[in-house]
């Protein structure tokens, strides 16, 4: 697998502690502000349908007040469309799936699997979304050879 290079690595860096202080400037927003962050942007959907949860709607609110529809890179892909040259996604935080373990590895053999309970704390990473706006139709030519 290809290693990044030092100025990709810090260039991801830089952009996990900018994210790192939205959600901080999130979290100590009061209730009131909180609330009419959310208003402003309304309901954000990913391209499956799904809403954005609260706090990754107002992390995208602080980063891409007009987003309307998001998605990832792939997602936009399998949908028949494709980021334009030079977007730049907005960061939210995704939830990694969580190993399952069984509550008592003891009692293990008479527990129903489907039962199990996780003993972890829920983990994130960074993810990148693109607003529907920043892309378009699979195989739309690029800017440059619309002009030419």
């Amino acid at each position: 697998m290809k290693q990044p290079t030092p100025a990709q690595q810090a260039t991801a860096a830089a952009r996990r502690d900018r994210i790192r202080t939205l959600a901080a400037d999130l979290a100590a927003m009061t209730d009131d502000q909180r609330a009419a962050l959310a208003d402003r942007i309304g309901a954000v959907v990913t391209i499956e349908g799904h809403p954005l949860s609260v706090g990754n709607t107002m992390m995208l609110a602080m980063q891409m007040p007009t987003a309307t529809v998001v998605g990832g890179f792939r997602q936009w892909k399998r949908a028949g469309r494709q980021v334009a040259k030079g977007q730049h996604g907005a960061g939210i935080w995704v939830p990694l799936k969580g190993r399952q373990d069984a509550a008592d590895p003891e009692d293990s053999q008479y527990d129903d699997p489907a039962e199990t309970v996780s003993t972890s704390r829920p983990r994130f990473t960074l993810g990148t979304v693109f607003d529907v706006s920043q892309t378009e139709p699979a195989g739309a030519p690029a800017e440059a050879e619309v002009t030419a």
